[in-house]
């Protein structure tokens, strides 16, 4: 009887394991963008709600810097750390510099028909220099902003 028993235990394992497995998990995404420079009066932090609009900043980017040829684009800085210490360094929110964060992007409004991009490099678990090359190279993960993080953009006023 404990052997059928456990047979049964792991046979609803297995099924669960399966149902689970089915479904697309969204992996917890960064806790802090900083969107700074490229027209913008000061940084702009998104956190919270917010940040979890942005959901693809860590799945190989279909675009490349390169085709995005000399288009305009608003440097981001996001950090992965916790809501209280998004830099893991004791820094809060309001005193982040980009020179703490763990990946950097680049924010290309939408322009020529095409969508807002934006494009990240790979995430580190520590601080990436600043700045970063600017070829492009660097920026491999991204693509076109999902539609929710646009409208957090525009309500931000970081893009039009």
């Amino acid at each position: 009887m404990f052997q059928a028993a456990r047979h049964l235990a792991g046979a609803i394992v297995a099924l669960t394991v399966v149902a689970l497995g089915s479904h697309a998990l969204q992996a917890q995404g960064a806790t802090v963008l900083m969107f700074y420079g490229g027209g913008l009066q000061k940084p702009v932090m998104v956190s919270g709600a917010d940040a979890a609009t942005f959901t693809n900043v860590t799945t190989p980017a279909t675009i490349s810097v390169a085709e995005l040829g000399s288009n305009p684009y608003v440097p981001v800085a996001l950090y992965w750390g916790t809501r209280m210490d998004p830099a893991n360094n004791g820094t809060p929110i309001a005193d982040l510099t980009p020179e703490m964060a763990w990946q950097h992007g680049r924010l290309y409004p939408a322009a020529n028909g095409k969508p807002a991009i934006l494009l990240t490099t790979q995430l580190s678990k520590r601080a990436q220099a600043v700045p970063l090359p600017l070829n492009g190279a660097a920026f491999i993960w991204g693509g076109p902003v999902p539609p929710k993080a646009l409208a957090v953009l525009q309500r931000l006023g970081i893009i039009r």
